[in-house]
């Protein structure tokens, strides 16, 4: 009897372990049923790639590498990226599995055979990045130009002129053969063969050139960083212009009662022969005349007068000056004695660092004195000059017979190709020198005059086939490829469709050199055809840039009527506007709108827009941020229901209501604004749970028109506006921020409401909306949808279930088997 009631207790304790373990197992299924599979995918990005080291020499190894990031959900399948150096073959690189959000290095070895600067480019699935390498020989060779001219100065058309370059290398070691770059006017560029140049030697560089016409023409020289250029004046006739080019005399220091021979060397620099005159020389108070002969055009020639000192030792005053010829006069001082005198000379000026000068930047130069005279000089004090303008003071100390001093001085220059700066010691006349006129001394200096360069390098449509009446999305990329950052400027763009045009403006912001940008303007073509989008960047010429013949591009594209398909298609088909009475809300009248990446709403009506891409996976949160700030949202985000992947979402901020609502909701308003998600019906109530949308509000408005913050509202339109459970989440300097729970995307209002407003039965609804969904509770969550809810925000709770089933089937299990062994025993 015992034994048969221990097998009956052992009996029925297997049949309960049994039932517990079948009883999770049911709930865990049940769950499933009611639980959307998640559908994890990967999304492959190259987030840099970085090159080591990132100026190389020709036949050096480089090291590329390339961080590949996945930004998807899914762990990524093994692939290839490929990248392309050059103009050479793509190579490819296998890329591993890749974690999601997870980061990943592939690098592989490239060695270039030449010098230039050389694009690269690495490309994984649907993501492309590109940047530039300048393969350079690093030598410490620095050519310059030092000067440009032309001969004749002035030319007639038709006639030939040499244009000279003296090229001389500033550095450290002989320069390589090299070309040097001459632009001449509007014609093309040419380069001619510049040789191997020692260290601070010159070499003499020159071409030819023929002028066609009368006018002022540009020429300018280039060679390495170095550029130089000068105004030519072409004519048939010009008046003859004479000039004194030099004064001097024989002896430079004569001596008391002796005869002197004063120089003065004419030029005539125009282009006809000039008219016998005369040159003026005054030597103290006493006034000489001596006659000029007639000059041709371009040629020069010497005048003489014979002076006799006094008996004494002095400093004189020589001046010469060529009669009714304005601007005329040369002056130099001689010094009249019999002992020996200090005489200072500038040696040399130049920069106190061996960088390229730049404009706006302070430069510190050094300047090098010497006394080559025969007596001490006395301190003095020597004055420098910009460009001719007067610039400043240096004191110079006391210097014996044969030494030498270093001085310093500074400038900023200014938005100038190159500057002359010219040095004259002595400038008060204070030390009696042996020879006063070579206290001059005057260098031109290059600056580094880097410019932006502005280039349209694409333009895409989207959709790339639009239909009559489809708003299309223009995307233009605009890339600084110049060696200097720009502000600000702006794209003018023109359609040119049938029986249609269509123009506009867009802001282009701050580029850095190298950086690229993209803008995007909107249109509804009208009518089948073929339209012409043509873009041009700074239009107005108002950037100076170091090319200004790649500002424009055009694309062309055609607009074909839609074919009307039976298929299941994009969010205005009547089956994917309606949804279940368990989703809380009826179909939506205004998906017929389009809740698709495309809008239909007029362009004319839309003030301003943005869009944001990201993977829509069924279990998994998604939000959309609107990092440009174009509009009053900054984002959505909700629980989808089903799976999209890549997904773009469209703000429209609207000047007047939707042309898809019959009417203005209640209550002051704000703003319309029209929220678009994917073309397939990813925002309608039947696809998404958890909808929430965060919007911003000018303090100006609510100040202006003494509302209270509590009584902004959301409201979204859905066979009628429904006010939306809103509540304020922060606040900064310029806006205050509310987020709101909406059961779908489509037509909206920002406004002022209260429940007073007419059409009080939607108050109740927004009452309806706060007690069901539950998502935005009295404290601001920082996350939200923690946990899995069900439709109307019911938690499910499977075990919950289980737990109950299983507490009443165990006692009448038990109950059951009493029976059974009772009845044995009787």
């Amino acid at each position: 009897m015992k034994a048969y009631f221990f097998s009956s207790a052992i009996s029925v304790l297997l049949i309960l372990l049994i039932i517990s373990g079948m009883i999770p197992g049911m709930a865990s299924a049940a769950d499933g049923e009611n639980t959307d599979p998640v559908d994890p995918t990967n999304d492959l990005i190259i987030e840099d790639i970085s090159c080591n080291p990132q100026n190389p020499e020709p036949g050096q190894a480089v090291t590329i590498t390339i961080t590949i990031t996945n930004q998807g959900t899914g762990v990524s399948e093994p692939t290839d990226a490929t990248c392309k150096i050059g103009k050479a073959d793509p190579e490819t690189i296998p890329v591993p599995k890749i974690d999601p959000e997870t980061s990943l290095l592939v690098s592989f070895t490239w060695v270039p055979n030449k010098e230039g600067t050389v694009k690269i480019t690495a490309t994984v699935e649907g993501s492309k990045k590109t940047i530039k390498v300048l393969v350079a020989k690093k030598t410490s060779s620095n050519l310059t130009i030092e000067s440009l001219s032309a001969v004749p100065e002035n030319p007639k058309p038709d006639s030939e002129v040499t244009v000279n370059a003296l090229v001389k290398n500033m550095g450290t070691e002989t320069s390589e053969p090299t070309d040097l770059t001459y632009k001449i006017g509007k014609a093309d560029p040419e380069t001619i063969p510049v040789p191997k140049i020692d260290p601070e030697a010159s070499s003499l560089v020159s071409f030819t050139w023929v002028p066609d016409k009368e006018g002022t023409v540009k020429i300018t020289a280039t060679v390495e960083d170095s550029k130089k250029t000068i105004k030519v004046l072409v004519a048939k006739k010009t008046s003859s212009n004479l000039t004194i080019k030099s004064l001097s005399t024989v002896p430079e220091n004569p001596k008391p009662d002796s005869k002197v021979t004063v120089n003065a060397l004419i030029k005539n620099v125009g282009t006809e022969t000039s008219e016998p005159t005369y040159i003026i020389y005054t030597i103290g108070e006493v006034e000489q005349k001596e006659e000029v002969p007639s000059i041709e055009g371009g040629s020069e020639t010497s005048v003489s007068h014979i002076w006799k000192t006094s008996d004494k030792e002095e400093t004189v005053i020589i001046k010469a000056s060529l009669e009714n010829v304005e601007d005329s006069q040369k002056k130099i001082s001689v010094v009249v004695a019999g002992e020996p005198l200090p005489d200072l000379i500038i040696e040399d000026i130049y920069p106190e660092s061996s960088t390229q000068p730049e404009i706006g930047k302070p430069l510190n130069f050094i300047l090098k004195i010497k006394n080559q005279g025969e007596a001490t000089a006395n301190s003095s004090i020597a004055k420098y000059s910009i460009n001719g303008a007067s610039g400043g003071e240096i004191p110079i100390p006391e210097l014996s017979i044969g030494s030498s001093t270093n001085a310093g001085f500074s400038l900023t220059p200014e938005d100038e190709e190159s500057i002359s700066v010219t040095v004259l010691a002595d400038s008060g006349w204070t030390v009696s020198e042996s020879n006063e006129n070579n206290n001059e001394f005057s260098k031109v200096i290059d600056i580094n005059h880097t410019f932006p360069d502005l280039r349209i390098e694409s333009i895409s449509l989207n959709p790339d086939e639009p239909h009559p009446g489809e708003n299309v999305t223009f995307t233009v990329t605009v890339n600084n490829i110049g060696s200097a950052a720009l502000e600000s400027s702006e794209i003018k763009y023109y359609i040119n469709g049938t029986n249609e045009n269509y123009a506009g403006v867009i802001p282009v912001p701050a580029l850095a050199a190298g950086e690229t940008k993209v803008g995007t303007f909107f249109w509804t073509p009208g009518n089948e055809g073929q339209i012409e989008v043509k873009t041009i960047v700074d239009a107005g010429s108002v950037i100076s840039e170091s090319d200004e013949t790649n500002n424009e591009l055009t694309k062309t594209a055609t607009v074909s009527k839609e074919t009307v398909s039976s298929g299941s298609g994009g969010g205005g088909s009547s089956g994917s506007s309606s949804s279940s009475a368990g989703d809380g809300s009826s179909g939506s009248s205004s998906s017929s709108a389009g809740s698709g990446s495309t809008s239909k709403e007029p362009v004319s009506n839309i003030d301003a827009k943005e869009l944001s891409t990201r993977h829509i996976v069924s279990g998994y949160h998604a939000k959309f941020d609107f990092v440009e700030n174009a509009t009053c949202i900054i984002n959505v985000e909700f629980d989808p229901k089903k799976t999209f992947k890549r997904t773009t979402t469209i703000v429209e901020v609207l000047k007047n209501k939707s042309v898809f609502v019959p009417e203005l909701p209640p209550g002051r308003i704000y703003k319309h604004v029209n929220i678009w998600v994917g073309d397939n019906g990813a925002g309608l109530p039947a696809s998404l749970k958890n909808g929430l949308i965060e919007f911003k509000v000018e303090k100006a408005w609510i100040e202006e028109n003494n509302i209270n913050q509590s009584l902004i509202t959301l409201q979204w339109y859905d066979k009628g506006w429904q006010p939306l459970y809103t509540k304020k989440v922060r606040e900064d300097k310029n806006y205050v921020y509310f987020k709101s729970e909406t059961p779908g995307f489509s037509c909206f209002a920002i406004t002022k409401y209260t429940a007073d407003e007419e059409n009080k039965p939607q108050a109740r609804g927004q009452e309806k909306i706060k007690e069901t969904s539950g998502i935005l509770g009295d404290e601001e969550k920082t996350g939200i949808f923690e946990g899995n809810t069900g439709v109307g925000g019911v938690i499910k709770n499977p075990m919950g279930k289980a737990k109950i089933l299983m507490a009443i089937s165990l006692p009448l299990f038990l109950i059951f088997v009493e029976f059974f062994v009772l009845k044995k025993k009787i």
